[in-house]
């Protein structure tokens, strides 16, 4: 009786500091990657070791990932079922999951607040902006839709990525086949404005924290072009640069036969911003390489290639790259963790696409980053 008591007692307390992260300063930072069928956890304070894992039941092919740590909660849009699930992050366990009528819910960003998950809706038009604490619908952004290529098909079009301002106060938003990037004020849900237009339809992008510059990937580009995010007369503007990268001559020796269809269908899939804005970062789905470039001053200029693998049989396919809030660790998709200020390999640990830093006080989430 007085063990089930103290059971009893403690229960909240085990739940709260379940994760049992290495702490540093006060703090615990855990990596949470998605795998096929849930999420593993990863403590980057004890050099990226695993946790523990745990299945989202009924999800599978995850298209984003992003945390409320004022609501304590999860999301992941999973393409099983067309679905948002919410995670409560104290237990691991589905909060409530929802299937909205315009189907497949993809790549969403949240408000720093936590409140608001702008999702884009792949078979619509639009991005719904859903309450993150209930899963309802406050708002839709109307964009376009997108047009299959005559020239070179990819699979799918629509509403696609997401990126949200550091205050909060605008969304940016692609889709596929598009080669618009779409800008709204969060507080009207109205769209204010647009970039472009970029050489072809926008893959994965990021925005500089002064929203100054855009860089994103391109359809069949190697590469990144980068546009206005933000001028004096607004925001949105025209493409000031084209990135255009080359495959170190050793891997393409390695790998001679190309494969017959290229990862999610183009060149580079996958593109961030280093947190102190001074490199960006950009995958090679088709050769296994990342790629950093100097964009401190304009035009960028290259600075390092980095291989995801050695061996030419592994043959990873990275399609997203990722930092950790401090700007020390960068997590390409292929299972390598780089030292994002020496270029160097740190670990492996089997990344993906979907990913984020979330930080700990107490239990408590109280920080979280984003793809």
């Amino acid at each position: 009786m007085r063990l089930l008591l103290l059971l009893t007692l403690l229960a909240p307390l085990i739940a709260q500091t379940k994760s049992n992260g290495k702490i540093v300063n006060g703090i615990e930072r855990l990596l949470y990657v998605s795998n096929k069928t849930g999420v593993t956890i990863y403590d980057i304070n004890d050099g990226h070791k695993q946790l523990r894992q745990f299945d989202v039941p009924d999800t599978a092919n995850y298209k984003g990932i992003s945390a409320s740590v004022s609501l304590g909660k999860l999301y992941l849009t999973s393409n099983l079922k067309d679905e948002l699930v919410c995670i409560d992050l104290a237990t691991d366990k589905i909060d409530w999951r929802r299937h909205y009528d315009a189907g497949y819910a993809d790549s969403q960003a949240i408000t720093p607040d936590g409140k608001t998950l702008y999702v884009p809706m792949r078979d619509s038009d639009s991005w719904w902006a859903i309450d993150a604490a209930t899963g309802d619908v406050k708002a839709k952004i109307v964009t376009e839709h997108g047009k299959h290529y005559t020239d070179h098909p990819i699979l799918g079009i629509g509403p696609h990525n997401t990126w949200m301002s550091v205050d909060g106060n605008r969304v940016y938003m692609s889709i596929l086949t598009v080669p618009w990037i779409y800008i709204a004020d969060t507080r009207t849900n109205k769209v204010i404005g647009r970039a472009g237009p970029f050489g072809k339809g926008i893959r994965p992008f990021a925005v500089s924290d002064n929203e100054k510059y855009i860089y994103a990937n391109v359809d069949w580009l190697l590469g990144f072009e980068v546009a206005e995010g933000r001028t004096s007369k607004g925001f949105g503007g025209k493409v000031l640069h084209r990135v255009e990268g080359k495959t170190p001559p050793g891997r393409l020796a390695q790998l001679p036969n190309l494969p017959p269809k290229k990862p999610h269908s183009t060149d580079s899939h996958g593109i961030n911003l280093r947190p102190d804005q001074k490199e960006v970062w950009f995958v090679d789905g088709v050769f296994g390489y990342v790629y950093a470039w100097d964009v401190s001053k304009l035009p960028p200029t290259h600075v390092a290639d980095m291989p995801i693998f050695k061996d030419p049989s592994e043959k990873p396919k990275p399609g997203w790259v990722s930092f950790s809030l401090d700007g020390k660790y960068a997590y390409p998709d292929g299972g390598v963790v780089y030292d994002a200020m020496t270029h160097k390999v740190v670990t492996y640990i089997p990344t993906s696409e979907k990913l984020i830093e979330i930080q700990f006080r107490n239990g408590k989430p109280i920080k979280a980053g984003h793809r």
